[in-house]
Formats: C-alpha cells, sequence, structure tokens
C-alpha cells in the first residue's frame, strides 16, 4: 500500500497513496484519524452498513472507531491520497477540531463530494501535504502541521450544525473510554468474550458499557463482535488455503452453521463464493 519510502514524517502524521483492489476485502480500523482524497478513477468506499460512490475530488472523513475499506471499480481504478494523524494533534490546537471525527457512525455522511467548495478546497490541502512529506523541503514539518490544520477547520465548518458542540466533553470523554474496549476485542476476538469482559475495561456495569458501547461505535457490542470474526474469515479465505471448517474455527465460530448463515448476511455470498472471488489474487499477493 505505501509508495512512500526512507521518510520521517511528523510523528502522528503521516500521507499515503493508495490503489484500492476491485473486490471487496476485509475490512479495517486503526489508531489514527482519517482524511481520504480521491485523486483518480472511480470506486466504492464501505463504512460497515454505508456504501458511498467515489470519484475525483471526493474527499472522506474516517474517525477509528468505524470499520472501512474502498473498492476500486475494475476497468478505471481509483487511486487515494489517504492522511492519518493522532488525535493528540488536533487537542494541543484546538480540541473543537475534533468534532468531525467524533461523529455517531450510522448518522454520518463520511463523503463530501467533489463538487462541494469544501472539498475542492481539502483536495488541494492534502496534494500540498504529500508534496510536503515527500520533497521535505526546510520547514516542511511545520508545514504539514499548518496545512493538517487548516483542513480540519474547513471540515469543522462544512459539518457545522451536525457537530455535537453542546456536549464536547461528554463525546470526547467517551471516545477515550471505548478505544481500550475496542482494542481487547481486537486482540481476542476469536475467545468467547462477553461485555462483562470490555465493562471491566471500561470501569463501567455492563449494561451501562453497553450502552455505552452502542452509543460510540453505532451498533452493539454482540454484532461488533461478529463482524471481527466474519472479517477475520474473509482475510483467511482471501489469503490462505485453509478449508471453510478451518477458517470458521481459526475467525472464533464454534459451528460451521452459525458461520455460514453470518457470513452470507453480512458478506453477501457463501464462504465458498468469496473464495472463488478473491482467493486467487489474495494468495498471490500474501505470497
Amino acid at each position: 500500500m505505501r509508495t512512500w519510502n526512507d521518510i520521517d514524517p511528523e510523528p502522528g502524521l503521516t500521507v499515503e497513496e493508495w490503489t484500492p483492489q476491485p473486490y471487496p476485502e476485509p475490512f479495517h480500523w486503526h489508531a489514527e484519524l482519517e482524511i481520504g482524497c480521491c485523486l483518480s478513477g472511480k470506486g466504492l468506499f464501505h463504512f460497515g452498513d454505508k456504501t458511498f460512490e467515489v470519484g475525483p475530488g471526493d474527499i472522506f472523513v474516517v474517525n477509528n472507531l468505524e470499520r472501512h475499506i474502498a473498492q476500486s471499480d475494475e476497468h478505471d481504478p481509483s487511486r487515494y491520497a489517504f492522511v492519518f494523524f493522532d488525535p493528540a494533534m488536533l487537542l494541543k490546537e484546538n480540541r473543537d477540531l475534533l468534532l468531525p471525527f467524533l461523529y455517531h457512525p450510522p448518522r454520518f455522511t463520511n463523503r463530501i463530494p467533489a463538487s462541494d467548495t469544501a472539498a475542492s478546497r481539502i483536495g488541494k490541502l492534502v496534494i500540498a501535504l504529500l508534496e510536503e512529506q515527500n520533497e521535505r523541503k526546510p520547514g516542511y514539518l511545520t508545514m504539514m502541521r499548518s496545512l493538517l490544520v487548516e483542513i480540519c477547520v474547513l471540515l469543522f465548518r462544512h459539518y457545522g450544525d451536525a457537530l455535537p458542540t453542546a456536549d464536547l466533553t461528554g463525546a470526547y470523554a467517551r471516545y477515550e473510554r471505548i478505544q481500550p474496549a475496542l482494542a481487547y476485542m481486537k486482540r481476542h476476538f476469536r475467545e468467547d468474550l462477553q461485555v462483562a469482559d470490555i465493562a471491566s475495561i471500561m470501569r463501567l456495569s455492563p449494561s451501562r458499557a453497553a450502552h455505552v458501547f452502542a452509543e460510540s461505535v453505532g451498533e452493539g457490542f454482540k454484532e461488533h463482535l461478529l463482524q471481527l470474526r466474519i472479517n477475520e474469515a474473509k482475510r483467511l479465505l482471501a489469503q490462505t488455503r485453509l478449508s471453510v471448517i478451518e477458517v470458521c474455527l481459526q475467525s472464533g465460530f464454534q459451528s460451521v452453521t452459525p458461520f455460514y448463515r453470518a457470513f452470507r448476511r453480512i458478506v453477501g455470498h457463501t464462504p465458498q463464493a468469496y473464495r472463488e472471488m478473491t482467493g486467487i489474487l489474495g494468495i498471490a499477493h500474501s505470497e
């Protein structure tokens, strides 16, 4: 994925270019916040149960709670520049600038279309960030920080009334509290996890933890756990030669029937059909 080499960027701030695959890869999450700019081509961008069409100049806002993946058009592959940054960078500047990233996933529109004035201005700044990182002229780190702040101010203005300004302290507190629970689930999703496990990490009662989890992530604990397991199954089907039964068990499922049922509901294909669609390319890539 990475196209830059031997770069020592600003700690907590990097820019990467990426061309997605033409098939739906497994979703991913990461610790950083993310801003994406489609540089060329077409495709789709999936955010949980939401899907947006993609064209040149479109801007995408991603927090580190919502699972997501981009997908290229088979005949006109999309190419992106993605800005990844540590949220602490905005806390040092103006914590209000974090508000566009503290969204409630099901209700948030992640895409700013290229036709919007904000998208045009942000796209130019993202390209300038990439150039600063690659050229590394004197003072480039300061310039990168400045460009990031300008981008986030434009996002703050664009989303405007949709931002929870009255509850900023509470929104950020929930955001911080949920991070350790999500990290724990990513490490232990193959195990028999229960709400009580994350409740102890969040220092809340199980009922309160379940409420805060659903409010922050946009889906319940059980559904998120199921998504993690299906995501791992997709990866194993595409990148290994394990049998479907082995994939089922290594993904955290205890039996095949619920695995098949959940996989088809979430992915829209049987495990065998998904492997046929992606497996040859996935195995070749991993080798």
